[in-house]
């Protein structure tokens, strides 16, 4: 079995960091992560097939929503994801102003959001 840790995210001053051991990654301000994810909510949705699902619990619009701030501050990460966010600078910023390692951040967040468990597809 090969030891793959887990980065537990870490709030302090709003601003959010991904850690494990002695290892700590600033990735940005927890508002610009709200912000560029749409806002304090996130909804994800289902079709009908995929609703049906048991351990599923959408609403009547086939539709999960989330609270934005609890899940960041709650999920974790593998060393892959954050040695891709390593590997973008966090002083930098893309043509909106945006640190580039949040924007990432975000993008891939909501990519692992929207693939529904489906990380291939």
């Amino acid at each position: 079995m090969t030891d793959n840790p887990r980065y537990e995210p870490r709030i302090t001053n709003e601003t959010l960091y991904l850690e494990h051991d002695h290892h700590r990654l600033e990735v940005g301000s927890m508002e610009t992560v709200v912000e560029l994810v749409g806002g304090e909510t996130y909804t994800l949705e289902y079709t009908d097939r995929q609703s049906a699902a048991a351990w599923l619990s959408t609403g009547d619009d086939n539709t999960v929503t989330f609270d934005v701030r609890e899940v960041v501050g709650e999920m974790t990460h593998t060393r892959d994801f954050v040695t891709n966010l390593e590997n973008c600078p966090i002083d930098e910023t893309d043509a909106d102003g945006v640190p580039k390692r949040t924007a990432l951040f975000v993008d891939l967040l909501t990519d692992i959001w929207e693939s529904k468990g489906n990380l291939d597809g």
